[in-house]
């Protein structure tokens, strides 16, 4: 087990932790348990060399291993079809201006998240034409415990401009509760607020089976145009929801407007987002906040109101230099207010 202190646990990739699966320099990392038992985590733009930009290019990745809130995380396979290397999930050519978009128009696709459904694993991942131009986002499914992954198919590909560009950046998870899969979206240019959608489990792979949640007629109700869940000064990046125990998910992740990770406990996906303060925990020690950090996905056996009961995959990216390029574990306290009485909203009395 480890400590219950806020901070830095370790560097879960890099050079004499990765770098053997040819992962030594990535990012991102949204992780969940698989019907094996072992913990998937899933990485962007991922590279061989020393730095960004240096040696075997690839994204998306996934490694296998053990770890979660409590315990280090460490590898021990690579998904795809090479378990001692980190293979690209599926194949195509990252493309560039300079090559005149000659070989396929895809620069590279960027992983949204992880879902668990039963057997199988759902991965939404972002197919970008350079950087922040995304092209469409789509759904893959694992059945072997994130292994190998196969594409759902046309209807499971979606518009970038979908809900006006609100639902790009992708995270969700599945309520046994009342049978459905929830997923909140943000626009991959972490210059907008988030939108709430929802799907039956096995409509995943269709796209015309999904409703999103909006305010109309002086109420919020399925079945409209989208709206944003969180207020307007909000901006949000990399996205991370998890059901973490029956009336209790977390919604967070990268807070880009106020350059943090920031973080929401509360009963349901419905719950009223302005009502509940964002927590926003110090990532690192007194004195040793990270820079240019990002991603701040929860990390299953969370606990809240317990110092360094949350355990969160954070990512950072020295941009001048290329390295430090990397996702590390931490810890964090984080109140649990999901029940906490607030004043009732007059809207949906």
């Amino acid at each position: 087990m480890l400590p219950l202190i806020d901070g830095k646990v370790v560097d879960i990739t890099g050079p004499g932790r990765t770098d053997r699966f040819g992962v030594t320099c990535t990012d991102l990392g949204a992780s969940i348990i698989a019907p094996n038992g072992k913990l998937v985590s899933v990485f962007g733009d991922t590279f061989s060399g020393r730095r960004v930009g240096q040696g075997d290019w690839r994204s998306p990745v996934v490694l296998i291993g053990m770890g979660d809130a409590n315990h280090e995380i460490v590898y021990e396979y690579a998904g795809g079809s090479d378990p001692a290397y980190a293979r690209q999930l599926w194949d195509y050519i990252h493309d560039d201006a300079a090559s005149g978009w000659r070989r396929g128009g895809i620069s590279t696709v960027i992983p949204s998240d992880l879902l668990r459904v039963g057997g199988s694993l759902y991965l939404h991942a972002i197919v970008n034409h350079g950087f922040g131009d995304v092209i469409w986002t789509e759904i893959w499914r694992s059945d072997d415990s994130g292994v190998s992954w196969t594409h759902l198919g046309e209807q499971a590909k979606f518009p970038a401009d979908l809900h006006d560009g609100f639902a790009q950046c992708w995270s969700w998870d599945f309520d046994p509760d009342d049978g459905w899969v929830y997923v909140v979206a943000t626009g991959f240019q972490r210059d907008k607020g988030i939108i709430l959608m929802r799907v039956r489990p096995d409509q995943i792979g269709q796209r015309s089976q999904y409703s999103s949640w909006g305010f109309t007629d002086g109420r919020w109700q399925w079945g409209q145009q989208a709206t944003p869940i969180t207020p307007p000064d909000e901006h949000w990046g990399e996205l991370t929801l998890r059901r973490t125990a029956p009336g209790k998910w977390v919604l967070g992740g990268f807070l880009a407007s106020s350059y943090a990770l920031g973080y929401r406990v509360v009963s349901s996906p419905v719950a009223n987002m302005y009502t509940t303060p964002v927590q926003t925990p110090i990532v690192g020690s007194s004195g040793s906040q990270v820079a240019q950090l990002y991603g701040g996905y929860l990390l299953p056996g969370s606990r809240f109101g317990v110092t360094g009961g949350v355990g969160v995959v954070v990512s950072q990216w020295r941009t001048d230099t290329g390295w430090p390029y990397r996702a590390m574990q931490f810890k964090a306290k984080l109140k649990d207010t999901s029940k906490t009485p607030r004043t009732p909203d007059p809207v949906n009395l």
